[in-house]
């Protein structure tokens, strides 16, 4: 009997409206970034998702109610400062205090550092967007998130803000060229990365295809997003199984085969 890690995506992408869903329509999920992650991950092994968009008042998870969490990137910068920005930084430090294995993506990356009082910033010659290579830190490579991936290895991007310096108490894990702080580790299985890992050149490169039809040609599909984000699966499941995740769910349930998955 093994148990089964329930994971969360919280899709952030932004109150309908606010962005261009059109870029979308050539995807059957369409804007559905939640489903995107569903169909791409969920067939891995002691795993359960479920996905809520903070963006139209969905209730953010309790800690009872899960093991690991991925905080999606969104359209708004972290200035915008909305209502469902301010339900997620009230909330994030309670998961953080919880010691709930999380991984922030994109703007996630940029709201976390910019709570520890770190600054972001627009990019002084423009949107990085496209499928580029890393560099990777000394910590990286003895890092489980970065488990199998090399140094140069390739990661989407599409952001027009960065972070502007390692946020104190963080370690940095990989940077690129024109985003110096790229990925970090902040402790207890906290990871956020400036990069896309759950994004594919699918998903990201049409983004552009109406303000910046250009930049769609940067993205391939020979990426290590993937790698990455089932690295990180993988050791909720096992801080789960070895009891190493403080304050964890009493019921976890049986593994098995099963998987389920929700939207609220």
């Amino acid at each position: 009997m093994s148990v089964t890690a329930k994971i969360f995506f919280i899709e952030m992408m932004g109150v309908p409206g606010s962005f261009d869903a059109s870029v979308y329509n050539h995807l059957p999920e369409r804007e559905d970034e939640g489903q995107w992650f569903v169909k791409r991950f969920s067939h891995l092994p002691g795993i359960r998702i479920e996905t809520r968009n903070v963006c139209l008042g969905a209730d953010l998870p309790g800690r009872e109610e899960v093991d690991g969490l991925v905080l999606a990137g969104s359209y708004n910068s972290v200035h915008d400062n909305t209502d469902w920005q301010r339900r997620v930084r009230a909330w994030i430090p309670e998961m953080r205090r919880q010691r709930v294995p999380l991984l922030g993506i994109c703007g996630s990356h940029q709201l976390i550092a910019h709570a520890a009082g770190v600054g972001v910033e627009r990019l002084a010659d423009g949107a990085f967007a496209g499928t580029f290579p890393v560099c990777l830190t000394a910590a990286a490579a003895v890092s489980p998130l970065f488990s199998g991936i090399a140094d140069q290895d390739c990661f989407h991007y599409a952001n027009g803000e960065h972070v502007v310096e390692v946020p104190p108490g963080a370690t940095l894990l990989a940077s690129s060229a024109k985003v110096p702080v790229a990925a970090l580790d902040y402790g207890d299985h906290c990871y956020t990365t400036q990069f896309h890992p759950e994004g594919t050149e699918l998903t990201l490169g049409p983004i552009w295809q109406h303000k910046a039809p250009e930049l769609m040609r940067n993205y391939h599909p020979d990426d290590k997003g993937d790698r990455l984000v089932e690295n990180f699966l993988q050791l909720v499941v096992d801080s789960l199984r070895q009891g190493c995740s403080p304050g964890k769910r009493g019921n976890s349930g049986v593994a098995g085969d099963e998987k389920t998955q929700s939207r609220e």
